[in-house]
């Protein structure tokens, strides 16, 4: 059997060497569980890629007896990617210099890396299914978020026979106030997405289902969930006929036949578990890993930061992260205890950045108590080897005034000579090594561009402030506007309403399957679209204009006669097709990086459509039967272009896994998770103004800087939990919403290697500034930590 020793000269001589922290995870024995908590930047994708190898080379566990899941696809396909690139790195080295016995080189050489499983959750659970299915059985199909959002929208808020739920007062109300957050931007397509997350929850909690419906207070929250039941019942049923299931159903699938025994073949193979991204997981999820576990004695590894959970939104749970050890043990029954491995030496930022990010996690008293216990400072290996800058901030009083000097700051870091300091320090993208305004990144709470009143906010502002620049500087933001309302969505959107439905027949033969406010979208839509084909409307930064050509296609398509003469309109064509024509004449949607995103949302949606009705998103043209071609054409409405106009559809996370080099992103802080870049910029007061009337800030931002209610993720957890094994949260929901404030801000604060710049207007300086606000200082207790020692350099 290799030694460790030789293991670890294997991986120096590819590159790699773990701190002594790391090692204590990498070294562990095979059957050892352990309990990592990585601060950011500390390696732990590094550490979990050597630990794998490691259990191979060392321990001579066979690959395919690995299991290691992570959060994200993109974080799946790096974790592999190492495990691939150093594996492979490893055995060569081994086999070539290793001086190996006879045995040991029998093992090195057969070894197939490639067998170790990686991947999410989500692709495991597939997997599983479609590989380890009972004989003469299919494996059902995932649903992937466009179906799920489709189907619950058609069949579960507007219900299979009309019954158009999603306008029911009950369940309006009730909806309402679960999500907490007051009626701006409340209609059928955020009321679906709600109601797909308390789908979710009700598998994530693990809830008994039964019980909460039959549990309402009143008359009328009895009549809502009832509803709602219906409503979810009906989605189900839809899902079931077409075989499917979708991501909670998937891995309650999973769950429910490991503890029935099944996947023997695979079970009996798996020797380790490995779980990355662990503070983001429910209760479903560890119940999957618990399972797992138990069929290779209890051998799992966990790793994750409490300090960067953000997805409560999405029912993750940080508690079973902070509590894993005792869970462990109380919940999933093993008699081992985990060993607790602390990584936090940080590779990724200076040590001005990490001592502020240290100072901003330990601010808030009450915050202390929900940390994992003993978690250590992060601490900068690379100290003095690099140059330092320190934390900025740029407050102005106002918007203008900051956006202004924002994009000036922008351009002369990016296309200029660089800012200079007081001290003499340049701060500069180096454009020789290919450097360029793809370096810096911009965080916002939220990267929309207007707020509820319809005012612009920083990224608009900023936005046209660097477009005005002398050399101007484009900007990357997809999620900044409600989709539907995207001009150059609404174009596309329009048009393929001109040559699907020119004269609406199909439009009104889909009669209650449309609502009010979709078909009034689509008038909208379809005057835009026959209006830019004339020449006489303009569409909000489409530059593009109309051809001729594209006038007599819209023409040929509308009245379904081909252009040349003799020819005959085919009886079936793919929707997709005239997509990808009209696509063709808007450089927008294929040049444009943001117009290529927009496009991945049709082109899904559509894809979406293919799946879930009868005429597999094809336009039938049949003169025999003129009822047949148009409820073809009615199902395109239904199921591909319904959603978009009703707000189901739009761009996640998913859809955005590059960022361009020659624009300035815009990002959520929760999207900026997993990411760095040299220069961050965080956005943590430019929506916050102080006025006479509200010299705290006025109420209705409040929950973005110092809550005095609870979110809807907090709203929901209350709501559901009482019918959950873990039961009703002791901790109060406005010092969650408090803690989860302070989590956002410390990842954003985190991600930057060299520069990290605070703006935001005077309201919220520490020392001219009246609002309180958990970025800029204050705690939950309204102390202003930063007042009369501001942890920044103003510029």
């Amino acid at each position: 059997m290799l030694s460790f020793s030789g293991f670890l000269k294997a991986l120096n001589e590819v590159g790699r060497k773990p701190n002594p922290n790391q090692q204590l995870a990498v070294e562990a024995a095979k059957d050892a569980p352990l309990f990592v908590v990585a601060g950011p930047g500390t390696g732990k994708t590094a550490t979990l890629t050597m630990r794998m190898l490691k259990l191979v080379f060392v321990d001579q566990v066979e690959p395919k007896g690995i299991l290691a899941t992570t959060f994200t696809k993109k974080a799946a396909a790096e974790l592999r990617s190492r495990v691939l690139g150093w594996g492979y790195g490893v055995q060569e080295w081994l086999l070539e210099h290793g001086g190996l016995s006879r045995m040991d080189r029998m093992w090195v050489e057969r070894v197939d890396i490639n067998q170790i499983r990686t991947g999410t959750i989500d692709s495991i659970c597939e997997e599983l299914l479609r590989d380890f299915r009972d004989p003469g059985t299919d494996p059902p199909i995932l649903a992937d978020e466009f179906v799920a959002e489709t189907l619950m929208l058609r069949h579960g808020m507007f219900g299979a026979s009309g019954q158009r739920r999603y306008q029911d007062p009950d369940l309006d109300e009730f909806l309402c106030s679960a999500r907490g957050t007051g009626r701006y931007g409340w209609h059928v397509g955020s009321k679906t997405e709600l109601v797909r997350t308390m789908w979710d929850r009700r598998h994530h909690d693990q809830l008994d289902w039964m019980a909460w419906v039959k549990s309402g207070s009143t008359k009328e929250e009895v009549a809502a969930r009832k509803v709602l039941d219906e409503a979810l019942d009906d989605y189900a049923v839809e899902l079931s006929k077409r075989l499917m299931v979708d991501f909670s159903q998937l891995e309650q699938t999973v769950l429910d036949r490991l503890r029935a025994g099944g996947f023997k073949e695979f079970t009996d193979e798996l020797q380790v578990v490995l779980v990355d991204e662990y503070q983001d997981t429910n209760l479903l999820q560890e119940s999957l890993y618990f399972e797992l576990a138990k069929r290779c004695d209890g051998a799992l590894t966990v790793v994750g930061d409490d300090d960067q959970s953000l997805y409560r939104f999405r029912g993750a749970t940080v508690d079973l992260f902070s509590n894993f050890a005792s869970r462990y043990q109380s919940v999933g029954g093993f008699a081992k205890v985990p060993t607790p491995v602390f990584l936090n030496a940080n590779y990724r930022s200076t040590s001005t950045i990490i001592g502020f990010v240290n100072d901003y996690a330990r601010l808030d008293r009450e915050y202390q108590a929900v940390r994992v216990a003993g978690k250590p400072k992060l601490k900068n290996p690379k100290a003095g080897e690099e140059e330092d800058f320190p934390i900025l901030g740029m407050f102005r009083r106002t918007l203008d005034e900051l956006a202004e000097d924002l994009a000036s700051f922008i351009h002369k870091v990016t296309r200029g000579g660089g800012y200079k300091l007081p001290d003499g320090k340049v701060i500069q993208v180096d454009r020789k090594n290919g450097g360029d305004v793809g370096d810096l990144a911009l965080l916002c709470s939220s990267p929309r561009e207007v707020n509820a009143a319809g005012d612009s906010r920083l990224p608009m502002v900023l936005k046209d402030e660097l477009l005005a620049q002398k050399e101007p500087i484009p900007t990357f933001n997809p999620r900044g506007q409600d989709f539907a309302s995207i001009g150059i969505v609404q174009l596309l959107g329009g048009l393929l309403l001109c040559c699907l439905d020119r004269d609406g027949d199909a439009e009104d033969a889909a009669g209650k399957g449309l609502g009010r406010e979709t078909r009034s979208t689509f008038g909208q839509w379809a005057t835009l679209a026959e209006d830019w084909l004339k020449g006489t409307a303009v569409v909000p930064r489409v530059a593009t204009k109309a051809d001729t050509r594209l006038n007599h296609y819209v023409s040929h398509w509308a009245d379904r006669k081909p252009d040349k003469s003799g020819a005959k309109w085919p009886t079936y064509v793919s929707c997709i097709e005239l997509l990808y024509d009209l696509v063709h004449w808007l450089p927008e949607l294929h040049d444009d990086p943001e117009g290529q995103v927009y496009l991945e949302v049709f082109a899904r949606q559509l894809g979406a459509a293919e799946q879930v009705s009868g005429f597999k998103a094809q336009v039938i043209t049949n003169p025999a039967d003129a009822k047949l071609s148009k409820t073809s054409v009615g199902h395109l409405l239904l199921y591909f272009l319904a959603p978009i106009a009703e707000g189901s559809a739009k761009v996640d996370e998913e859809l955005m896994d590059a960022f361009p080099r020659d624009r300035l992103s815009i990002l959520s802080i929760h999207q900026s998770k997993g990411l760095e870049f040299p220069l961050v910029i965080v956005d943590v007061g430019s929506d916050f103004k102080a006025s006479s009337k509200f010299p705290k800030g006025h109420f209705a931002n409040a929950f973005k800087r110092f809550p005095r209610q609870p979110g809807t993720p907090h709203n929901l957890e209350d709501l559901m939990r009482p019918h959950s094994p873990l039961k009703t949260l002791k901790r109060d929901p406005i010092d969650r919403a408090f803690d989860d404030l302070f989590r956002q801000f410390f990842v954003a604060f985190s991600r930057p290697e060299e520069v990290l710049l605070l703006v935001g207007l005077d309201g919220s300086h520490p020392d001219r500034g009246t609002i309180r606000n958990v970025a800029t200082g204050w705690d939950r207790d309204e102390q202003n930590h930063w007042a009369g020692k501001v942890p920044f350099f103003d510029i």
